[in-house]
């Protein structure tokens, strides 16, 4: 049966998240230089245009969170396309949650966002709650339809039918395992609290169907 989404006060990062009102994150990567010095550092690395420099990354992850920011945001870009010239964080965004959560303490770790179209519905969950208990309910799980088209046909997904996959995945995402599966089946970790659940743009939905799910 669909549940209603559980309110802020019932999911421990979305009530940090917004604690006081106000609150001030960063996105990954945190060491892309596009000045002319970053760019001929770059194409004397060999990196892709749009490539970070990750060697720093994990001392920089460390270096927010002591320094307070409320969030780290990764991305999720299955596949770097030279047209959009931007490879995000280039490492692939539930393993580095996992990462992350592992060396830093405190500060809140989302993403920007999940595509969800894209994946399995059911290991997406398996990920999400995985990464949930490794933070200790630092998880923020953005999530969002895509805009690269080049991406769907690598993973047998239609481009033009990725708003009607999207509001499945939620589906499943809000749900929980056990509405999909069948007995005596389950799906572990469970999630300890709700799965704070944000999304990036309108996902091909309506404002109110959003504040409904």
């Amino acid at each position: 049966m669909r549940t209603a989404p559980p309110g802020i006060e019932n999911t421990p990062a979305l009530s940090r998240l917004t604690a006081g009102g106000f609150s001030i994150g960063v996105e990954a990567p945190l060491d892309n230089d596009w000045t002319p010095a970053g760019e001929l550092a770059r194409r004397n690395s060999g990196r892709l245009p749009g490539e970070p420099d990750m060697q720093r990354h994990a001392d920089l992850a460390r270096l927010v969170d002591r320094l307070g920011f409320r969030a780290l945001w990764i991305r999720d870009v299955p596949v770097y396309d030279p047209a959009f010239g931007d490879a995000a964080q280039v490492l692939e965004v539930f393993t580095y949650l996992g990462y992350l959560a592992a060396i830093t303490q405190d500060i809140l770790l989302g993403t920007a966002a999940v595509v969800l179209p894209l994946r399995e519905p059911l290991l997406t969950l398996k990920a999400a709650t995985s990464v949930q208990q490794l933070s200790g309910n630092r998880l923020l799980l953005g999530v969002a339809s895509g805009d690269r088209p080049v991406e769907y046909p690598l993973f047998g997904r239609d481009f033009d039918a990725r708003g009607a996959a999207f509001r499945d995945q939620v589906a499943v995402l809000r749900d929980g395992a056990d509405a999909h599966l069948p007995a005596p089946l389950a799906l572990l970790p469970r999630a300890a609290a709700p799965l704070p659940l944000l999304v990036a743009g309108l996902a091909q939905q309506t404002p109110a169907w959003i504040g409904q799910h």
